[in-house]
C-alpha cells in the first residue's frame, strides 16, 4: 500500500471512523488516544481489521518504509483505508491547530520536477510531515526540503534514515529545510555548523541519538510485559526504550506505573516528573503526581497538579472528580462546586454521577449557609 493523502482533509471529524495508528505517536498513551478518537465519534482499533477505515502512520514507523517510499503495513489492513500523518492525526483530535498559512501554490508534479523525486516518494514525504501540502498544494519550505531529501538520496542515503532525522529535528523545533545533513564518520546523519559536524540538537558533538527503529518493537515488548505483571522486565524495556527515545514522555510515564506497580512511590514520582518536563501538557502524568501528592497530604500541590491535569486534557472526568472530592474535603465549596458541576457536564451517567450530585448538592447548601452568615 502507498502512502497518500494531505491536509486536505484536515479537520473532518472522526465520526464512525475505525482508526488504526501503525506505530506510536509521540506523547500519546494508548489509553488517551482511545479516549480522543472515541470523543470525537470514532474507534480505535487495537489490530489490524478490514473495519479499519482510517491508518494513522506515527513517526517512528520510519522502518517501514521501503527505498522507493511505500510503507510496510501489517497485514489485514483494507486497501480503501485513507493513509493519514501523525500531525494530521493529532489536527483531527483537536490537538494541533492547522498548517501555518502561507502561500502554497505548487503542485505535487512540481514538487517532483524539481527535487527530482518519484510521486510515490513525495507522498511518503507528506506522510511523515517532511512536506505539509494543503489540498495537495505545496509551499517553497516544501520544495527546499525535498530538494534536501533528494540530495541526500542521490549520496546513497536510506530514505527511512533521512526521514528518522527529520522526525528528530522536528522534535527539536527545526526543519529539514532549515539544516543541512551529511553523513556522519560512523554512517549516521549530523548537520553541518559552521565547518563542523554536529548532532541533529545543534550540540557540536559527533553521535546523533540512537536510531528510532526498533524502538516500537521494545516498547511493544515493554507494554506486553506489564500487562503481563513482569514487572522487572517491563522496567528493564522501559529503560531501555528512554535511552533510545530521549523525547517521548510516554515512556517515563510507562516507566513511572510500572515502579508504582512495585510499591516504589519515589521512583514513580521522579519517572512521572520526567514525563512531565518532557512534555508539560501530559495530563496522565499530572494526574498522576497529584494523587501521590494527596497520597502523602500535600494537598496544595495535589489541587496545583489536579488543575494542570484538566488544563492540558479539558475533558478528564477523573481528574475534575478527584479535585473536586479534594476541594470539597477542605471546605472549599465554591471551587469544588465548579469542579462537580464540571464532572457532570463530562461523565453524566458514570458510576460516580450520583456521589457528584450529591456532593455538589452539599457545596450548593454549604455555600448559602456562609453567605447567610456573612449576611
Amino acid at each position: 500500500m502507498a502512502p497518500g493523502g494531505d491536509s486536505a482533509e484536515a479537520g473532518q471529524a472522526l465520526a464512525k471512523q475505525t482508526v488504526f495508528l501503525f506505530g506510536r505517536a509521540q506523547g500519546l498513551t494508548r489509553r488517551r488516544l482511545d479516549q480522543l478518537v472515541r470523543l470525537r465519534g470514532g474507534k480505535l482499533s487495537s489490530k489490524p481489521s478490514t473495519r479499519v477505515t482510517v491508518i494513522a502512520v506515527g513517526h517512528s514507523a520510519t522502518s517501514h518504509v521501503l527505498a522507493d517510499g511505500r510503507v510496510r503495513l501489517p497485514v489485514g489492513l483494507p486497501a480503501s483505508a485513507i493513509l493519514i500523518s501523525e500531525k494530521e492525526l493529532r489536527r483531527r483530535l483537536g490537538l494541533l491547530g492547522p498548517p501555518p498559512d502561507v502561500d502554497r501554490s505548487l503542485a505535487s508534479a512540481e514538487i517532483e520536477r524539481l527535487a527530482g523525486l518519484t510521486p510515490t516518494l513525495v507522498a511518503c514525504l507528506a506522510l511523515f510531515d517532511v512536506l505539509e501540502p494543503v489540498e495537495a498544494r505545496f509551499a517553497y519550505r516544501d520544495v527546499v526540503a525535498a530538494r534536501e531529501v533528494g540530495r541526500l538520496l542521490t549520496r546513497g542515503i536510506d530514505l527511512g534514515q533521512i526521514l528518522g532525522a527529520s522526525v528528530t529535528l522536528g522534535r527539536r523545533g527545526s526543519h529539514l529545510a532549515e539544516a543541512r545533513l551529511t553523513e556522519g564518520p560512523s554512517g549516521e546523519l549530523v548537520r553541518e555548523l559552521g565547518g563542523q559536524l554536529a548532532e541533529l540538537s545543534g550540540q557540536l558533538t559527533m553521535r546523533l541519538e540512537q536510531d528510532v527503529r526498533g524502538i516500537d518493537e521494545l516498547v511493544a515488548a515493554a507494554e506486553l510485559a506489564e500487562e503481563d505483571n513482569d514487572l522487572a522486565t517491563a522496567e528493564s524495556l522501559y529503560t531501555t526504550a528512554m535511552r533510545a527515545d530521549a523525547g517521548d514522555p510516554v515512556l517515563p510515564f510507562n516507566l513511572g506505573n510500572v515502579f508504582d506497580a512495585q510499591g516504589r512511590a519515589a521512583e514513580a514520582k521522579i519517572a512521572w516528573q520526567i514525563a512531565v518536563a518532557r512534555d508539560p501538557a501530559f495530563a496522565e502524568a499530572w494526574y498522576n503526581l497529584a494523587m501521590a501528592a494527596e497520597d502523602e497530604a500535600h494537598e496544595d500541590l495535589a489541587i496545583a497538579e489536579y488543575r494542570r491535569a484538566v488544563q492540558a486534557q479539558p475533558e478528564f472526568a477523573d481528574a475534575h472528580y478527584n479535585l473536586a472530592l479534594l476541594l470539597t474535603k477542605l471546605d472549599r465549596c465554591e471551587e469544588a462546586l465548579a469542579a462537580w458541576e464540571r464532572f457532570l457536564e463530562l461523565a453524566p451517567k458514570s458510576g460516580q454521577a450520583s456521589t457528584a450530585r450529591r456532593a455538589a448538592a452539599l457545596c450548593r447548601m454549604r455555600i448559602r449557609q456562609k453567605q447567610a452568615q456573612t449576611g
